[in-house]
């Protein structure tokens, strides 16, 4: 059902890509602000930051997850910026990881130094909870609507529909939607 209400024909998902200049989340800077030039063109991300194209496949190998779902969640979450967080909450990082599910994932995957800022790190850390959204909630993990969801709202919110009072996470999620749609078209031109 979520896959149907997320549909976009073109000119939506060009539409929804323009409007997805939406401000960014608050942002703490401490040191430079890491974002790529263009956030919009995964090519050029991945020209501008290699290691971070090899974070995300070496990612992507491990757990099982779509590169372009990944990156989607990312872009959303921080807009690629290294130090970002809300202020409201414990979120921060690229992944917006708040402090007791960061802690999980370390405890989980044998990472006790695994840092919320650190690209790779985080880049791991959304595969390893796609793939614990997949075994809590049977999504697919090409399902880059419900993935957004139950990311955003936990895995427990997930199953209780807690997103759909929220109009602004709807749209959030179809924004991740729309620019992985982008992403995965993208990495099939920029790798031939």
């Amino acid at each position: 059902m979520l896959r149907h209400l997320a549909r976009l024909t073109s000119a939506g998902l060009l539409t929804l890509l323009v409007a997805c200049t939406a401000p960014a989340p608050q942002v703490a800077t401490v040191g430079r602000d890491d974002a790529p030039s263009n956030l919009l063109n995964i090519c050029a991300i991945f020209a501008e930051r290699p290691h971070w194209r090899d974070a995300i496949y070496a990612s992507s190998n491990r757990w099982g997850m779509p590169v372009d779902v990944m990156m989607g969640i990312i872009w959303r979450e921080s807009r690629f910026q290294q130090h970002a967080s809300p202020g409201t909450s414990s979120a921060y990082g690229y992944a917006q990881a708040i402090n007791g599910t960061w802690d999980w994932y370390r405890e989980a995957t044998g990472q006790p130094n695994a840092r919320r800022d650190r690209f790779s790190d985080a880049a791991d850390f959304v595969g390893w909870y796609m793939t614990q959204t997949v075994r809590a909630n049977g999504l697919s993990p090409t399902d880059s609507f419900a993935q957004y969801l139950a990311y955003h709202e936990g895995h427990t919110g997930f199953s209780r529909g807690t997103y759909w009072e929220k109009d602004f996470l709807l749209r959030a999620a179809s924004e991740v939607q729309s620019i992985s749609q982008v992403y995965r078209t993208q990495m099939n031109l920029c790798s031939a």
